[in-house]
């Protein structure tokens, strides 16, 4: 079933949103999970692990051992090799700096942010920031959106409870209550008991 521009583009802001509903740590966590493996396999990932390794083992070397026998320490005589070191520590202590700093704003963010209204079998509400543009969680968001709404149908004894039930489901289809699946399905079943219906004899009196 193809689609036009607006309803991708409405699916694109969707899923955009929901990605930045979830909590950071998740979101880099299902990064990994996805590109984890590939990318520790290729020779760029190769080469950054080792290049990571080698940095961590030499900044700790620095933190154990003094360097104040090596007279050019610290000075333009230094080797190129180690100042580059110090520009990259550098450069990490700042990065580290500022992602903390977001984190925290984040974090912060987080805890101002309206709450999913759900409420639990025990009487307790959820309690997770909401979705933008929802009163759910993003977890519970999802859950809302696959649920199908409880419809409650007339006895299928004729062509009006036919038509009722009918009503039901493109009223439950165009708000989002029942998905594509479920609708099929429902529409199959009514199809069926709309071609039996002449050939049951619910309420009427028995010829005797």
């Amino acid at each position: 079933m193809s689609m036009s521009l607006d309803a991708l583009f409405k699916l694109a802001k969707e899923r955009a949103a929901e990605e930045e509903a979830k909590p950071l740590e998740q979101r880099r966590r299902e990064y990994r999970e996805k590109h984890g493996a590939y990318w520790e396999a290729s020779e760029e990932g190769k080469l950054c692990l080792e290049f990571y390794r080698a940095y961590t083992a030499y900044k700790k070397h620095l933190q154990e051992h003094s360097r104040d026998w090596r007279e050019g320490n610290d000075t333009p005589l230094e080797f190129e090799e180690h100042q580059a070191f110090q520009e990259m520590a550098r450069a990490m202590a700042e990065y580290q700096k500022q992602r903390e700093e977001r984190d925290k704003k984040n974090l912060e963010k987080a805890r101002l942010a309206a709450r999913c209204t759900h409420r639990r079998a025990g009487g307790q509400y959820c309690g997770s920031p909401r979705m933008r543009g929802s009163k759910y969680c993003y977890g519970h968001d999802r859950l809302m959106a696959a649920r199908t709404q409880d419809m409650e149908l007339p006895p299928l004894e004729d062509a009006n409870a036919v038509v009722l039930g009918l009503t039901k489901g493109l009223q439950a289809m165009m708000k989002g209550q029942m998905d594509l699946k479920s609708a099929g399905m429902y529409f199959y079943a009514m199809q069926i008991v709309a071609s039996v219906m002449g050939r049951v004899k619910f309420g009427e009196a028995q010829e005797r």
